[in-house]
């Protein structure tokens, strides 16, 4: 992902046939920009109404081994990461998973772009059985021509000092930003820790005590009527 980056795309007609413009600009400068040919092109309307909920974050599948193979794909592979602002994530929630955008590099730059819906039904076991059924739109892009600025994209991607997160032992920090730490202490015996005394356990022998008094004088009277009689 590029910091204080933002996206942009245009459409124009080129004789019979559709040209789609895509690009990003860093400090009010073109970042990079990529021209497709649109071969094919498939409205929203021409599918079955959809329930993916409106600002639903998508899941992105690149297929082809050419986002890796080619320098100028890989770049492609990025900017869409930013034109749909999706995050890396090391899990993902099925139950949450509802909008799926295929990207696919085809023969000769081609390019397949893709929406579907995720249906999840029951399956007889713990993992669920996953249709996807597409929604639009539908896209197939021939790349023409591109420009990447290399130098000022190595700035984009440049992290200041004060945003680096040192390492630190026993202190990690949360995706928020948030500083956890670990305090580690020896055992302790119970036994030995000073404990106090609480309000309840002082009444509780105060009243004891009472009954002991009483329980004393009593006793005192009886010895007394006994000793009476015997004389």
């Amino acid at each position: 992902m590029l910091s204080a980056s933002s996206t942009f795309s245009s459409e124009a007609v080129v004789s019979t046939q559709s040209t789609g413009v895509f690009g990003r600009t860093y400090d009010g400068q073109i970042l990079d920009m990529y021209e497709f040919g649109v071969s094919a092109f498939k409205k929203l309307c021409q599918f079955k109404p959809t329930k993916v909920p409106l600002g639903a974050k998508p899941c992105l599948i690149f297929n082809g081994d050419i986002f890796e193979r080619d320098e100028t794909w890989g770049h492609i592979q990025n900017f869409f990461c930013d034109f749909f602002c999706t995050t890396k994530t090391s899990s993902i929630n099925l139950q949450g998973l509802e909008y799926v955008i295929s990207i696919s590099a085809a023969e000769q730059g081609v390019l397949l772009l893709r929406s579907y819906e995720v249906n999840m039904k029951k399956s007889g076991s713990d993992a669920p059985h996953v249709e996807l059924v597409e929604i639009g739109v539908s896209l197939d892009l021939k790349l023409r021509r591109s420009t990447i600025e290399h130098e000022r994209r190595r700035h984009a991607l440049k992290v200041p000092r004060a945003a680096k997160i040192g390492k630190t032992k026993n202190i990690s920090h949360d995706m928020a930003g948030t500083k956890l730490a670990k305090v580690h202490m020896t055992k302790q015996d119970i036994n030995e820790m000073p404990q106090s005394k609480m309000k309840g356990s002082k009444r509780a022998s105060g009243e004891e005590k009472k009954k002991k008094s009483k329980k004393s004088k009593s006793e005192e009277k009886v010895e007394e009527a006994e000793s009476m009689d015997t004389s």
